[in-house]
């Protein structure tokens, strides 16, 4: 049991590292900051295999999937718990400490569009379900359940 606290903790440890390793200068960081997505960052998911313990499917409930097993940085269905991002009242959630940090600094990262409204849908507060025929756990998020069931028709 140890062995495996241990483990664990050894993993998270290199997993993070990895993930934090690619920071840059104040400078470059405010760069990147002005960009959508840093182009690191998008190799950085590319080389990521979201871990999926149940199906997606299954996990949809009334207020659609789990927002905590989201990166909302990548709109991806992660399938584990993600990096909780508190800001301005609200919860965002992200894959990594980059993540974390585009969350906090880039308004477009928190905002969606409604695919079937058209109307902007804060993260936070959105029904959220996979796109359909994507292959990466891609997702869509929605003003509600309403507009999802529109979506589906």
């Amino acid at each position: 049991m140890r062995k495996n606290f241990f483990y664990m903790a050894a993993l998270a440890a290199v997993t993070l590292a990895s993930c934090t390793s690619e920071q840059k200068s104040d400078t470059q960081a405010q760069a990147a900051a002005a960009s959508e997505v840093p182009a690191n960052h998008q190799a950085h998911m590319a080389s990521m295999q979201p871990q999926q313990p149940a199906s997606p499917a299954d996990l949809m409930t009334a207020d659609g999937l789990p927002k905590d097993l989201v990166c909302m940085v990548n709109n991806a269905f992660m399938g584990n718990e993600q990096f909780p991002v508190p800001f301005e009242g609200k919860m965002y959630y992200g894959c990594c400490e980059m993540c974390v940090n585009t969350i906090k600094n880039q308004r477009e990262v928190r905002f969606a569009t409604d695919p079937v409204t058209g109307e902007e849908v804060d993260k936070s507060a959105a029904f959220i379900a996979l796109k359909p025929g994507g292959t990466r756990g891609e997702v869509l998020y929605f003003a509600s359940e309403d507009t999802y069931k529109k979506y589906k028709q």
